[in-house]
């Protein structure tokens, strides 16, 4: 990739007038091969709004906060009907150009989109009037969001520790390169085609992954129990009443249906499988065992990734405790729901330690219920979806209960078949790990693209 930031040495002369600030990471510069024709300050382009908003003519209610993400996206906050702001507002037009001042520095720079009426920000954000005479907004935005600006922003805020920002005479003054608006609106145009290649990417592997497990579950003979709602007003007997509360009660499948099988039996995982089971730890406190932090579990593939070699001494107490061939399983939000879930193999001295927010499975007779079958079932995407009818605890806290596992029910095939379906499985996640790779390299050959494009490295036919 082509070379952003300039290297200097630690030593090095700079002339009184190119001073801005007192800091030497300050002079590191940004290496544009563009012209110095076509260099421009962004204040240039850019002209400041202060549209204050008149509260005799706007109820609260009637206005439209926002909040600037990082990556430069844009999103409409809810309102609270009753809520006021006592401080200053001010109108954000649709084409408008938003600045969140003390993320500056980390690309929170937003257009406010065409058909947004009544944005409204206050003293935290700049807003400013883009000249479209010379300016295709969009092509500032992707300056913006260029990795190595970001990095020559974060070297140059300043302010108390924990509140530094960019000052806005400083992103004012900021020269960049402003070429014809045909070639702003090229490089442009070829940013948004390249994020419809990374899309169409990304789709094709989400695809693969909802259907490769159940195609497979399928043709072994096992179905999938639509999860459906009841409507608002419902009937629903007491001794179908598993737990109390209206939202829980209004689905209309138990754990019973929620993997059919008219081909094999259906039984109890509890009956099958131990569910956090517990053992004695027979090693010396010196001896390594293996740790699998929460963060060591793929969410892509299922696997552990990153194990870590610790003593047993440091891990023996307030962890879950698991060994060869059981089965993991995050059983908090947002981990559940991504798949965080894996068998335990390979451990250093046959046992493991791991985050508390696990339930461990684990198989009371391999050469009945083999753990890799098991697995496939708990990545199901339809299964995870169910599970989350039976979170308890805090809103952001929420965990699926031990007796979610306990008493669900799964169709038990021959130990042949379950093989069979593994495989099939197994097969199915080396291609969507090829394919996602496949997605990855492209969305950063085309990210090196854009940048080389912005910075002049490399040239757009128009």
């Amino acid at each position: 990739m082509t070379e952003t930031v300039q290297d200097f040495p630690k030593a090095f002369a700079v002339w009184f007038k190119h001073f801005s600030r007192w800091d030497p990471a300050s002079f590191h510069g940004i290496k544009w091969h563009w012209s110095s024709g076509v260099m421009q300050p962004i204040g240039t382009v850019l002209r400041i709004r202060k549209e204050k908003v008149d509260r005799n003519l706007f109820k609260f209610s009637d206005l439209q906060p926002i909040t600037i993400h990082f990556d430069g996206s844009i999103d409409r906050r809810e309102v609270e009907p009753t809520r006021e702001y006592t401080m200053d507002l001010f109108f954000a037009r649709p084409g408008d150009i938003v600045v969140a001042k003390i993320d500056l520095k980390n690309g929170a720079v937003a257009i406010v989109p065409d058909q947004w009426r009544n944005v409204i920000v206050t003293n935290h954000f700049a807003v400013y009037e883009p000249d479209h005479s010379m300016l295709v907004p969009k092509f500032l935005h992707l300056i913006i969001q260029a990795s190595f600006l970001k990095a020559h922003l974060w070297r140059n805020k300043v302010g108390a520790e924990g509140r530094k920002e960019v000052k806005l005479d400083y992103f004012e003054s900021l020269e960049i390169p402003l070429p014809s608006l045909p070639i702003q609106q090229a490089i442009v145009d070829r940013w948004v085609k390249a994020q419809r290649e990374i899309r169409e990417a990304i789709e094709k592997v989400s695809i693969l992954e909802k259907s490769i497990t159940e195609m497979a579950l399928k043709d072994a003979g096992i179905e999938l129990y639509p999860l459906e709602k009841r409507q608002k007003s419902f009937l629903i007997y007491w001794d179908e009443i598993e737990r109390w509360g209206v939202e829980f009660n209004r689905w209309k499948w138990k754990l019973s249906e929620l993997l059919l099988s008219h081909k094999h039996p259906m039984v109890v995982l509890s009956d099958e499988a131990f569910i956090n089971p517990t053992d004695n730890v027979l090693l010396s406190d010196d001896e390594l065992v293996s740790f699998i932090p929460m963060e060591a579990v793929s969410d892509k593939t299922g696997e552990i990734a990153a194990p870590q070699i610790r003593k047993c001494r440091e891990v023996k107490n307030g962890y879950t405790r698991f060994i060869n061939d059981d089965v993991i399983w995050a059983k908090i939000t947002p981990c559940m729901q991504n798949g965080k879930c894996a068998v335990a193999r390979n451990l250093n001295n046959d046992i493991g330690f791991g985050s508390t927010e696990f339930h461990v499975i684990r198989s009371k007779d391999k050469n009945r219920l083999m753990p890799d079958y098991i697995w496939t079932l708990l990545r199901l995407g339809h299964l995870r979806q169910a599970a989350q009818r039976y979170f308890i605890g805090s809103a952001g806290q929420q965990r699926v209960p031990a007796d979610f596992l306990a008493n669900l029910q799964i169709p038990l095939p021959p130990v042949e078949i379950q093989k069979t379906i593994i495989n099939s499985v197994r097969k199915a996640y080396s291609e969507i790990t090829c394919e996602r790779e496949a997605a990855e390299k492209k969305s950063l050959e085309i990210k090196a693209e854009i940048e080389a494009l912005i910075l002049g490295t490399k040239r757009i036919d128009i």
